[in-house]
């Protein structure tokens, strides 16, 4: 089979997504199953256009996007329509062109112009929902198939109108990072000026849904009883000048910028609590690496595998004296044991995905 994927956010760029989309795209390659997978995604600086790297082609045609932080309204707004008229230009001449037999999107991808490429491309189409951000009845539309990544997302898409007889749960791949040693983890409290002092962690991109707007009041309050202790915030930073003048109003709070997958597991290596208050996640994959970790976690709500295994470590809703409230809670609780992961191995979930492919192909 020549699947495409169709993906805003992969390596180099950062975040959840990115880094499932990365090690999805080669482990879906490396599948006898797979004769070529390719990846579209955004243009890169110092990335080529066209990588290939043995079965799997990355191409980096698309115009930067979500892979890049705050910009003005207008420059979005302009951005969002240049995007949707590349992919009403190319997309169906590039699907002939690599003789791709079907479509894997991310639904970050929306709009009407990039609906009616799909269906011009004439070929199956499989929709991977991973948030509670796109509308399940447009996805009905232009897809045969719907994925979701959790049980949260599952119930959105049906209650959002999406057939239940289309839609398959695929829970999403992970495995548990490597432990940073306690050498990486002192170097990245000397890089980021750290210190010894014990800090709090958020760790995802700087947007309201995130739910970052509240966690900085609830820091400072919290703050005033634990004054020692440091609220760190890494992640792209979508909010611009507005979040940067609450962050630097807030005392102890730091903003830390962007960074690496490998920095952020060191990051959260050390961190008392990492922090995820956010308002439309599915499964976040910075909760999972941490309690792997052995961290505390302040977990988003209405997330059913969460209240299921972790209760006390997850938010009832995301406002300021919910989140101050549960902090003091989790601050006294020993790190959550364990989550289960079995139904989430790599091969498990690739293996279904394929499944999925190949009910359209069959």
């Amino acid at each position: 089979m020549r699947p495409l994927i169709i993906s805003p956010l992969f390596p180099p760029a950062v975040g959840g997504a990115a880094t499932y989309f990365g090690q999805l795209a080669s482990r879906l390659a490396s599948d006898p199953q797979v004769s070529r997978l390719t990846l579209l995604t955004e243009r890169t600086s110092g990335y080529p256009q066209r990588d290939e790297q043995g079965k799997l082609t990355i191409l980096r045609l698309l115009p930067p996007r979500l892979g890049i932080p705050a910009r003005p309204y207008l420059w979005h707004a302009a951005s969002f329509i240049h995007t949707q008229l590349w992919f009403a230009r190319h997309l169906p001449k590039l699907v002939q062109h690599e003789q791709i037999e079907l479509i894997h999107f991310h639904t970050r991808y929306r709009g009407r112009l990039f609906y009616r490429a799909l269906s011009r491309s004439t070929v199956p189409v499989v929709a991977d929902l991973r948030d509670k951000l796109t509308d399940p009845a447009q996805l009905a539309l232009v897809s045969q198939r719907l994925m979701c990544c959790c049980e949260g997302v599952r119930d959105f898409a049906l209650a959002g109108g999406y057939p239940a007889a289309r839609l398959r749960l695929v829970p999403m791949a992970f495995s548990p990072p490597r432990s940073p040693d306690a050498a990486e983890v002192q170097l990245i409290r000397q890089r980021f000026g750290i210190g010894d002092s014990p800090y709090l962690l958020f760790l995802g991109d700087i947007t309201e849904n995130k739910g970052v707007l509240e966690l900085l009041p609830a820091f400072a309050q919290w703050h005033v009883r634990h004054p020692q202790v440091q609220l760190l915030l890494a992640g792209m930073n979508r909010l611009g000048d507005s979040f940067l003048k609450v962050a630097a109003a807030t005392p102890d709070a730091r903003y830390l910028g962007s960074v690496p997958h490998a920095t952020a597991l060191a990051l959260i290596a050390g961190a008392e609590i990492v922090l995820l208050p956010s308002r439309s996640e599915g499964l976040p994959r910075v909760i999972l690496e941490s309690i792997a970790l052995g961290r505390r976690v302040l977990a988003p709500p209405d997330i059913p595998e969460f209240d299921r295994h972790i209760p006390d470590y997850t938010l009832p809703e995301v406002t300021v004296p919910a989140i101050a409230a549960r902090l003091e809670q989790i601050w006294r609780l020993p790190p959550p044991p364990s989550f289960p992961v079995e139904n989430h191995h790599y091969p498990r979930v690739i293996s279904q995905i394929l499944n999925v492919y190949q009910e359209l192909l069959d």
